[in-house]
């Protein structure tokens, strides 16, 4: 399967994983700023995507392996925190 399409997979389920843990929080205090939320997206998209290995620069950085990790880290738990944007506005 290609990278971008395993990153978008894993960016959906980091999102669903995410929300679904900080849900309860949200009911049980609903004035509680979430601000730190994209960083939590972050390390989880980042810790998952690293595990799968997926690299979204190999092309662009071929010689930068961890380079390239790391900015896919970074891309899927981002893109986590846009998808439960987009999500949070089809529900309302």
């Amino acid at each position: 399967m290609a990278p971008l399409v395993l990153a978008f997979f894993i960016t959906i389920v980091v999102e669903r994983i995410v929300n679904a843990l900080v849900e309860p929080i949200r009911k049980k205090w609903p004035d509680l700023d979430l601000w730190w939320l994209i960083y939590v997206t972050w390390v989880f998209g980042g810790f998952v995507s690293w595990l799968a290995k997926i690299n979204l620069f190999e092309v662009v950085l071929p010689d930068q392996q961890i380079a390239g990790l790391l900015l896919t880290a970074v891309v899927v738990g981002g893109g986590a925190n846009l998808l439960h944007d987009i999500f949070d506005n089809f529900e309302a």
